[in-house]
């Protein structure tokens, strides 16, 4: 069916509730689709200011959804009410890719394009744990390493940048920054 009036970017299934699928666009629009009701959205926010290229919904936590935008901003929803974002953060850099930590169900990796990738973490309040600035082109690509060394708090985080064709492996420690340029802005 026609999801999006502009280029779709993006879709998600909810982990939790499998029937249940999200999708941005170019047309800003978040949208989230009950297969079991056809071709109507359930909700449609235009609540993000550009386009919707990353949803992640929380593997650890029911309810808790991930959505970022070209508008720089990482919205934290609570899909039982999907009216207003529970929690917002501005990375400084348009969000193409988000990925939920795999044991801490408040950390949040960001690949921020313009403004390179983010550790975030989303308790009662967003703040931003880590950065890694090292990428010279588009902040792209990012993954957790599923595997953890015994007793290292510290986790394994690939990233890619786009026209260089880079790929960076760090680690991520716990609270600290692991790169001596900028690091997340201040949350607006």
């Amino acid at each position: 069916w026609q999801g999006h009036d502009l280029e779709a970017w993006i879709a998600a299934f909810d982990y939790w509730t499998p029937d249940i699928v999200y999708s941005g666009g170019d047309d800003a629009r978040l949208k989230g689709w009950d297969t079991r009701m056809g071709p109507h959205p359930v909700f449609n926010s235009r609540r993000h200011q550009a386009g919707v290229c990353s949803i992640q919904s929380n593997f650890h936590r029911e309810h808790i959804l991930a959505t970022g935008s070209y508008d720089e901003h990482v919205f934290v929803w609570d899909t039982r009410n999907m009216r207003m974002p529970v929690q917002e953060y501005n990375v400084g850099g348009g969000v193409w890719r988000l990925k939920w930590h795999p044991k801490d169900a408040t950390q949040l990796l960001v690949g921020a394009m313009y403004n390179g990738f983010h550790v975030l973490d989303v308790g009662e309040k967003v703040t931003c744990l880590a950065s890694f600035m090292d990428h010279t082109s588009i902040a792209y690509g990012a993954d957790w390493c599923q595997a953890q060394k015994p007793g290292s708090e510290d986790m394994l985080v690939g990233t890619c940048s786009f026209y260089d064709h880079v790929v960076h492996v760090w680690r991520n420690p716990k609270a600290q920054h692991v790169s001596t340029h900028d690091v997340c802005p201040v949350s607006q």
